[in-house]
């Protein structure tokens, strides 16, 4: 019997997101270059010590995290979001195997809602580290573990001198009463049953609701990466198996409210940057006679796919001007794949070219799929991009292009989905253009921004700022190039022969989230909750509710990201009180005799 349907009704029901499950390989944890100093954990105390943490810090896997305990916390959410809690446990002798898990929420003493909707588990760490730049990684630069991986386990033991975060997350219903809901994260000793530590969660929930992420309004683009999960599963290049091995991941994606899926139509539109080399998606045929004939198997397929778990609204499809513009084909007299190096202002790139897209035009229209469909480019010249759009628009008028590079004024009126490099800026009369038109105007970070980004040696607070940035600069959306780009080393090594450690992915194998992509999500929400919030204060009148809210969001527009800059809007879309001191209980010094 297939339960997915069934699932998939109760989780729409309820308020919550099915993500399928996947196969959680365990491994083996890189060793930690820096080992830890017995005199540090002088004043720790015999046994565990538990506290909430912040999410927006790197605590150190032999280093004491912290001298003051939280025990008690609160957090805000609107209805139907998706929110994160991070707590640390630490210890100075080895513990037995530890469990943790969330109780069922209650309000006023009583069960309200499942403890389902809630998740626990622990962070691993890998290895990170200081390049920040563009370039070969020639790895010579200082290494250190950061706890970016949210596992799929509920269980470890903890070593001497160590510590290790744990990630909570909470999918609030959306139906769910206004009101605040407490929550217990439990640690127990797996051996002997006894509960070793509590720790208490208040989430104050507003009668406010999160639109679902097919109702966002922010467009978010990450380029997937579909070989990568086929070489790790060991599939067949879009055999069954490889699909799905590819649905977790892209219902993970939709959660963030993906919008566009990544479709390629050449052989490798990126060069030597990527591990894996990007296969095309439709298969171009040369026939005796000189006609064409296109084979859109797969490129319907994977649409369809994607469309299926919620990734629908638009298809950038790669590339009519590929980095070293060498395109491969088969070709039916010489009976083999032949490659055509050319340049976009040759007559022989237009004759290739302008049957193709007339052929894929008529596919899309067939499909219902036309509308939304973009030729893209990434990082190409005015002139290339120029000739390019001539060549679409005398094939097909009309037909969207997609492009994720510099500005250029004359490309403004021309490109439907224009993403800007970040610090670049489009005019307010640019926007009013485009906005009047209909256009998706975005920005993107790429190995050449060192912060704010999302690697691994970033603050985690940056995923958060970024679409806040977008938002501040009138920007629709944010894009990144890369989702799940790995090597052959991902779960316990970050960093890659070209880019910053964590540029290439941030989701791991195993369908295993990282906190950047968490952050980035709840940033996302974030921007959703503006959108909401200062259309509902202008409606009512309520001119210092929106003159805060704007001020705190304005001062993101120098793109100098900070997680007090972030606290700051979080707090005022939450409606919440200003944060008071820190309370907790101090750890004590071991008192020797």
């Amino acid at each position: 019997m297939n339960f997915r349907p069934l699932l998939t009704s109760l989780a729409l029901l309820l308020g919550a997101q099915v993500v399928s499950a996947q196969p959680a390989e365990r491994y083996t944890e890189p060793a930690d270059p820096h080992q830890a100093a017995p005199s540090e954990w002088i004043n720790v105390g015999a046994g565990l010590n538990a506290s909430w943490a912040s999410r927006d810090l790197h605590y150190a896997r032999h280093k004491v995290p912290m001298t003051r305990l939280v025990q008690d916390t609160t957090v805000y959410a609107w209805r139907g979001e998706r929110l994160g809690a991070e707590a640390i446990l630490f210890t100075k002798t080895a513990t037995n195997k530890l469990r943790i898990s969330l109780t069922d929420w209650t309000l006023n003493g009583t069960k309200a809602v499942d403890a389902a909707y809630g998740t626990a588990t622990f962070m691993n760490y890998v290895i990170t580290d200081e390049k920040r730049n563009c370039g070969a990684n020639d790895m010579s630069t200082a290494t250190s573990l950061v706890a970016d991986i949210i596992d799929n386990s509920h269980e470890r033991s903890l070593e001497a001198m160590s510590a290790r975060p744990v990630w909570c997350t909470f999918n609030v219903p959306r139906n769910l009463t206004a009101g605040t809901y407490d929550v217990k994260l439990t640690v127990t000793d797996a051996t002997t049953g006894n509960i070793v530590s509590t720790l208490s969660i208040h989430i104050v929930v507003n009668s406010h609701t999160m639109p679902a992420a097919e109702n966002r309004t922010f467009h978010v683009d990450f380029w997937q990466q579909p070989y990568a999960v086929s070489r790790w599963y060991g599939t067949g290049r879009w055999t069954q198996a490889h699909f799905d091995a590819l649905r977790p991941y892209l219902e993970r994606l939709a959660q963030s409210g993906q919008s566009v899926v990544s479709a390629i139509l050449f052989y490798e539109p990126w060069g030597n940057q990527s591990y894996d080399k990007f296969d095309p998606m439709i298969k171009s045929t040369r026939k005796a006679d000189g006609t064409w004939k296109y084979d859109y198997t797969v490129f319907d397929h994977y649409v369809s796919l994607c469309d299926s778990v919620g990734i629908n609204r638009q298809i950038n499809c790669y590339s009519m001007v590929p980095w070293d513009m060498t395109f491969k084909y088969y070709d039916e007299q010489e009976g083999k794949e032949v490659s055509l190096k050319t340049s976009t202002g040759t007559a022989e790139y237009a004759l290739l070219w302008t049957p193709f897209l007339q052929a894929f035009a008529r596919h899309l229209k067939e499909k219902g799929w036309y509308d939304k469909t973009c030729i893209a480019m990434d990082e190409r010249s005015l002139t290339d991009m120029t000739n390019a759009y001539n060549v679409l628009q005398k094939a097909v008028p009309g037909m969207k292009m997609a492009l994720a590079g510099n500005y250029h004024k004359e490309l403004v009126d021309k490109i439907y989905d224009y993403c800007i490099a970040y610090g670049q800026s489009f005019t307010e009369a640019d926007l009013q253009l485009r906005r009047a038109k209909g256009f998706v105007s975005t920005c993107y970070t790429s190995c050449a921004e060192s912060e704010p980004n999302i690697f691994t040696n970033n603050n985690p607070s940056d995923a958060a700022f970024l679409p806040l940035y977008a938002l501040s600069k009138g920007l629709d959306g944010y894009l990144h190039w890369s989702w799940m780009n790995w090597d052959d080393h991902p779960l316990t090594d970050s960093r890659y022969r070209l880019f910053p450690p964590g540029d290439t992915y941030c989701v791991y194998p195993g369908n295993r989230s990282s906190v950047r992509y968490e952050r980035f999500i709840e940033g996302v929400q974030t921007a959703e909750k503006y959108v909401v919030l200062t259309k509902a204060y202008k409606a009512a009148n309520m001119t210092d509710k929106l003159h805060a809210l704007t001020k705190a969001l304005s001062a993101c527009q120098d793109g100098a990201a900070s997680a007090h800059r972030v606290a700051l809007v979080e707090r005022l879309v939450n409606e919440a009180p200003a944060p008071h001191a820190a309370e907790g209980r101090i750890l004590k010094p071991t008192i020797k005799k």
